[in-house]
C-alpha cells in the first residue's frame, strides 16, 4: 500500500507513532557532511533525520554484532532477548547487503540463533537516497540508491511530501498506529518520486563515470582473470593490514571464536569480527598460513566479493556505499582496483 502525509501531520508524526514500544536507531548529522547512527528511546524530531544517504556505520553492526559473548563454556547460560526495534533512514547499500548475510547465517545448518533473532525483532524502515557522497558508486554493481525489496516501510521524500509504502506484513501492522496521520497516495505523487528517483540514479552513474566506472562492467571476470596480475602487490604496497575496509563494510561477514576468561574468571567465549587483511587470517591448525602475503590476501578481498558471491548468489558481495574507500588507512579505493583489473582484462 502507498499512503502520503495526512493534512495536519508530518512526517514526524508517523516515526513517533511506529516507533512507540520500540527501541529506536536513526541518523544524526554529525555536522561535517556525515550522519551517524544513534540508539535513543523514541524518534526524536529535530535530533533525527532521514538521511541524504547512508551514515558511516553500516547497518550489519545491528544484527551481526561487533563482538557477542556467547556464554561460558560446558554452561548452557542463555541470552537475554533482544527488545523490538525499529531502524529509521535504512539506505539501499545497507539494505541490501542484508541478502549477504542472511545467505550466511540463515541459509545454514544450523542457523545463527542471534542473527536469526536479530533480524525477527527489528523493523526496517528505509529511505530513498536525496543525495550521494562522492564515494558512492552503487549503480555501477547493480544497485540503486533506492530500495525495491527488503524494507518493512519505505520512505521517498518529494518535495514537502513524502511517499510511505509498505513492503511488508509486519511493516503494514506497523503502520497501523500512524493510520490517523497517512491517507492514500496520489497518482501524482508516485510520479514525483519515480522521477526523483531517475534523476538520483542518473547523478550517482555519473559520480562513477568521474573514476571510469559504468554500470554493466564485469567485475566477475575481471577479478577471475587478475589473479596473476602485479596489480594486487602494487596495491597492497600501501595496505598497513588495519582491518577498516572489513569492518565499516555493509557486506562483510567474517568473524572468528576466542575462547578466554571472562569477568568471573571461568571460561567462555566470544565471537567477534575478523578481517581478510590480517597476517592470521588464514592461519590454521599448525601454524600453516595460505595466505602469508598482503597481496594474495586483498585479491581474497576482491575475489570473494566479485567472483564467490557472483556465482552462488549471482550478485556482487559489494553495494557501491564506498565507506572502504573513506576509511582506508592506505588510501586504496576499491573503484580504482576494479578499474584496473578491467583495464587489463
Amino acid at each position: 500500500m502507498r499512503y502520503q502525509i495526512a493534512s495536519g501531520h508530518s512526517i514526524d508524526d508517523v516515526l513517533c507513532a511506529i516507533s512507540r514500544g520500540r527501541v529506536v536507531y536513526a541518523l544524526e548529522a554529525s555536522g561535517n557532511g556525515q550522519y551517524h547512527l544513534v540508539r535513543a528511546e523514541t524518534w526524536q524530531p529535530g535530533r533525527h533525520t532521514l538521511g541524504s544517504y547512508r551514515p558511516v556505520e553500516p547497518l550489519k553492526s545491528l544484527v551481526f554484532t561487533p563482538r557477542e559473548f556467547l556464554g561460558e563454556l560446558w554452561k548452557d547460560s542463555g541470552r537475554a532477548p533482544l527488545p523490538e526495534r525499529v531502524v529509521i533512514g535504512v539506505k539501499n547499500c545497507d539494505l541490501s547487503a542484508l541478502r549477504i548475510h542472511d545467505h550466511v547465517f540463515l541459509r545454514c545448518d544450523p542457523p545463527d540463533p542471534a542473527y536469526a533473532e536479530a533480524r525477527e525483532k527489528t523493523l526496517l524502515v528505509s529511505c530513498d537516497c536525496t543525495g550521494c557522497l562522492e564515494v558512492c558508486f552503487c549503480p555501477v554493481v547493480g544497485e540503486q540508491p533506492y530500495a525495491r525489496t527488503g524494507y518493512d516501510i519505505n520512505l521517498s521524500p518529494v518535495g514537502d511530501q513524502v511517499l510511505v509504502e509498505t513492503g511488508s506484513e509486519r511493516g503494514a501492522a506497523a503502520l497501523e498506529a500512524a493510520k490517523t496521520c497517512l491517507e492514500p497516495a496520489d497518482e501524482a505523487l508516485v510520479s514525483g518520486r519515480d522521477r526523483a528517483r531517475e534523476a538520483m540514479q542518473r547523478r550517482v552513474t555519473e559520480n562513477a563515470a568521474r573514476k571510469g566506472l559504468a554500470p554493466g562492467m564485469d567485475f566477475q571476470r575481471a577479478i577471475a582473470k587478475s589473479f596473476e596480475s602485479e596489480i594486487w602487490k602494487e596495491f597492497a604496497e600501501d595496505c598497513v593490514e588495519c582491518g577498516a575496509c572489513n569492518f565499516c563494510c555493509c557486506t562483510c561477514h567474517c568473524f572468528l571464536l576466542a575462547d578466554g576468561r571472562g569477568a568471573t574468571g571461568r571460561p567462555g567465549r566470544v565471537k567477534l569480527w575478523d578481517s581478510c587483511l590480517f597476517k592470521n587470517f588464514a592461519r590454521v591448525a599448525g601454524g600453516a598460513n595460505m595466505r602469508p602475503h598482503r597481496a594474495e590476501r586483498l585479491l581474497n578481498r576482491f575475489d570473494k566479493k566479485f567472483k564467490f558471491f557472483p556465482e552462488i548468489l549471482q550478485t556482487y558481495a559489494c553495494d557501491g556505499c564506498g565507506r572502504c574507500a573513506e576509511a582506508c588507512t592506505g588510501k586504496i579505493d576499491i573503484r580504482d582496483v576494479l578499474k584496473r583489473a578491467v583495464d587489463e582484462l
